[in-house]
């Protein structure tokens, strides 16, 4: 049986306290963690993985988001790889690209719309929900998957 734990939560007022969460989850989340971005259109995903980028020794600026490439490597202190299942039309493209092999390395695998891919990410990996209230602040959820 899955579980859902929810770690931490966050409330960001502007694009700079979102890449500091995003700073601050690498030093959470051990070598090897999937990570599932959801949220909507322009809720902060690429800021927050740019931060995530920066907290590895990574240029944020060098990060740009994967949507047509659909898979991007950073070399830090760790890799970071950068995914975007957006444009795919289903899981079975997720796994086309080989990600099942990636799963079984170090380095941080972050999923941007990673709620399209959810059911073939492995059983035990972490979501970070990103929700815009009505003050355009930023709710930043980071929630743990686990089998129980």
């Amino acid at each position: 049986m899955r579980s859902v734990v929810e770690l931490q939560t966050w409330v960001t007022r502007s694009e700079d306290e979102t890449a500091h969460v995003g700073r601050q989850l690498t030093k959470q989340l051990p070598q090897g963690s999937v990570v599932s971005l959801e949220g909507t259109l322009g809720a902060g995903k690429s800021v927050l993985v740019r931060g995530m980028a920066a907290g590895l020794g990574i240029d944020p600026e060098s990060v740009t988001s994967p949507t047509f490439t659909l898979w991007q490597t950073y070399s830090g202190t760790c890799d970071l790889h950068h995914l975007d299942a957006y444009r795919l039309r289903n899981a079975e493209e997720f796994l086309e690209l080989g990600v099942e092999e990636l799963f079984q390395q170090d380095g941080l695998i972050v999923i941007e719309w990673g709620e399209k891919v959810r059911r073939v990410l492995p059983t035990e990996h972490y979501r970070v929900t990103i929700e815009i209230d009505e003050d355009s602040h930023r709710r930043i959820v980071l929630l743990q998957q686990t089998e129980s």
